[in-house]
């Protein structure tokens, strides 16, 4: 007995520790003095808005198959020659509550972006590809691990195969997760919602000025005298407010404007100020999925220096994710027909 709580408490620290090293590079160093009562505020501030503005939780759950799947790989080498029941025990329940939290991450809570093109497609597509590897490695471990600590009594032969699929799911959990760390901080595909599909970013309502965090300005810091000019700038969202009449997405660092005509919808390519920027030598293509969750997928044609998607609304109610390529890199923005386009009575 003593030795199962011995072991169960070096998973508990191992585990922790893991955990800790899996953020520690996510915090950089602040220097900026904040105040207690700023500090108070802007805690509750998170506190109130860190759920209803999480694009998806697939961070949150994500990192526990990576640490779980490799404590477990640790502690069945440990069991050839520690505690061989205990830490084998301990193995079992690592990787099972890894199996688990696996399938969430790649189910429940997946993270499923919209149109993708060149090396985000193919980080995104080596990203799900290891990601399934991981699930039928640790599943097959799990499977095994279960007859032989129970019935084989721990034999060699089954326990060197429970190890050998261990690091296997080791191995693809790792380049999985580096591949999703990769779509985050290099290709900016997650943050705030952006690029992800079905997802749009919260609604500013007029109660939310009750919950806004007024940071102090120092007296030479510059600012616009009139914020509402500052929002005149960037009409985000708006209907009818961009420079050809149409409503204004972010495709981060650009802008891409929707109209419609008829049944066809018009896209434009914006700079970061809103600006029209040249047509020329612009690609695209629309994912769109209508409200009966049909889905089509339509290259956009080039029309006089706009590109559009011919016979896409269909008079229906529809989410369009739009993707333009130009030089070679692809921009992409969500428009919703219910909130971007003007309504007909």
């Amino acid at each position: 007995m003593k030795k199962i709580i011995t072991a169960l408490l070096v998973m508990l620290m191992a585990v922790s520790t893991g955990n800790v090293f899996a953020h520690e590079h996510h915090h950089g160093s602040d220097t900026t003095q904040i105040s207690a009562s700023m500090k108070q505020q802007m805690a509750e501030h998170q506190q109130m808005e860190a759920i209803s503005q999480f694009p998806n939780y697939h961070p949150l759950i994500v990192h526990f198959p990576i640490v779980l799947l490799l404590m477990a790989l640790i502690f069945q080498l440990l069991s050839f020659f520690y505690f061989k029941k205990e830490f084998s025990m301990v193995t079992l329940i690592l990787l099972a509550l890894g199996v688990i939290t696996a399938w969430l991450a790649s189910n429940t809570f997946h993270a499923m972006p919209g149109e993708l093109t060149g090396k985000a497609k193919e980080i995104f597509d080596t990203h799900e590809q290891m990601a399934t590897y991981t699930w039928w490695f640790s599943l097959l471990a799990l499977i095994l691990k279960v007859p032989s600590h129970f019935f084989l009594k721990r034999k060699l032969v089954p326990e060197s195969v429970v190890t050998l699929l261990l690091v296997g799911s080791a191995i693809t959990v790792s380049i999985a997760g580096h591949r999703g760390a990769m779509l985050v901080y290099m290709q900016g595909i997650g943050p705030e919602g952006k690029y992800l599909d079905e997802y749009r970013l919260p609604e500013k309502t007029s109660d939310s000025n009750s919950h806004e965090i007024t940071m102090p300005q120092s007296d030479n810091t510059n600012v616009k005298a009139n914020p509402e000019e500052q929002e005149e700038e960037h009409p985000v969202g708006v209907v009818g407010k961009g420079p050809h009449g149409g409503t204004i997405e972010e495709a981060d660092p650009y802008h891409i404007e929707i109209l419609g005509s008829n049944n066809d919808l018009i896209f434009y390519l914006l700079d970061g100020n809103t600006n029209p920027l040249d047509m020329k030598n612009v690609t695209g293509r629309v994912k769109m999925q209508y409200a009966d969750k049909s889905i089509k997928n339509i290259d956009l044609m080039e029309m006089g220096g706009k590109q559009t998607a011919m016979e896409a609304s269909k008079g229906k109610t529809f989410t369009a994710v739009c993707t333009l390529t130009k030089d070679g890199k692809s921009y992409s923005a969500t428009f919703s027909s219910d909130k971007d386009l003007p309504k007909h009575k």
